[in-house]
């Protein structure tokens, strides 16, 4: 059986912990996501300079901003990050962990790498992440 990476914990009192459902295949329940992020929300960026904004979400993707851009993150994406913390083979630190999946997408992807650092935003937000 492989063991799962839980969350570590909501930041946001009152608010209820995401729970991983192996079990039906669904690394990061949808469901809880959107309904944290429905209406908007704050999150902070890796170096914790600037704040990000949650400014979409949909059954497909989120979408962050900040003064100078806007893009988005599927959810596809987030998980797949989230079975690769499962399953240990990649860091739990948010730096080093959107280093590692930079490293990991380089053979894919060589256009923006702001994907790895919105990945790691929100993953830290919920709780995945160390703080």
């Amino acid at each position: 059986m492989t063991t799962v990476l839980r969350p570590w914990g909501d930041r946001r009192a009152g608010a209820p912990s995401p729970a991983t459902t192996e079990e039906a295949g669904m690394p990061l329940d949808w469901d809880w996501v959107r309904q944290r992020y429905e209406g908007g929300a704050q999150l902070w960026s890796l170096t914790g300079s600037a704040p990000v904004r949650v400014v979409e979400i949909d059954d497909d993707r989120i979408c962050l901003s900040q003064s100078l851009w806007r893009d988005c993150v599927a959810r596809s994406e987030l998980e797949a990050a989230v079975v690769l913390l499962n399953t240990g083979e990649i860091a739990t630190e948010p730096v080093a962990f959107a280093e590692a999946l930079r490293r990991r997408r380089a053979h894919v992807d060589t256009g923006c790498t702001r994907g790895p650092n919105l990945t790691a935003i929100v993953l830290r937000d919920l709780g995945y992440l160390a703080s």
